[in-house]
């Protein structure tokens, strides 16, 4: 139980530090990694795909937020990184 707890908290803190303020430029299978979908930013982060982003995103977040924005065209999404990793069997 302790380490469900553990790992609860801290992937709650390690998505509130994050700060992002980027595009994205590249959505790729990573063949080192089983062909996963990957992101690579134009800061030049590449991450594992967890989220809905599409080639051309903005994408903004303020450390201690638990909501991105992506803005994609003419409109603004918020994801929230909490429900996301919920729905994605991350967080408890």
């Amino acid at each position: 139980m302790y380490l469900i707890l553990n790992s609860n908290s801290d992937r709650k803190q390690k998505l509130l530090s994050i700060e992002r303020h980027t595009r994205v430029v590249e959505i790729y299978s990573n063949k080192d990694q089983h062909n996963l979908g990957y992101v690579r930013f134009f800061n030049g982060i590449n991450e594992f795909l967890e989220y809905p982003y599409k080639v051309g995103d903005s994408v903004s977040k303020k450390k201690g937020d638990s909501i991105e924005y992506i803005f994609r065209k003419d409109s603004i999404i918020k994801n929230n990184l909490f429900e996301e990793s919920r729905k994605n069997g991350f967080l408890k």
